[in-house]
């Protein structure tokens, strides 16, 4: 499993690649937990599951962060 902790305005966001040949992160945040994935042929992040509604989360820029330092799954 690979872990990763990114600030994202005053936001702290941890993110964990619990199966490396798998493209899902889990992204824990202290107001919910998310799981996001890349779309293969298109490029675009988007958001599986959320435990909180009301929380918006900041794909584009986790999804940088992701692509730079974990790599990505094709």
């Amino acid at each position: 499993m690979r872990s990763l902790e990114i600030n994202i305005e005053d936001d702290v966001y941890s993110i964990l690649h619990p199966i490396s040949t798998i493209n899902i992160y889990k992204i824990l945040h202290l107001k919910g937990s998310f799981e996001i994935t890349r779309a293969r042929y298109t490029g675009e992040w988007k958001v599986l599951i959320q435990t909180n509604k009301s929380v918006t989360l900041p794909v584009a820029p986790i999804g940088k962060a992701i692509e730079e330092k974990l790599g990505i799954v094709n």
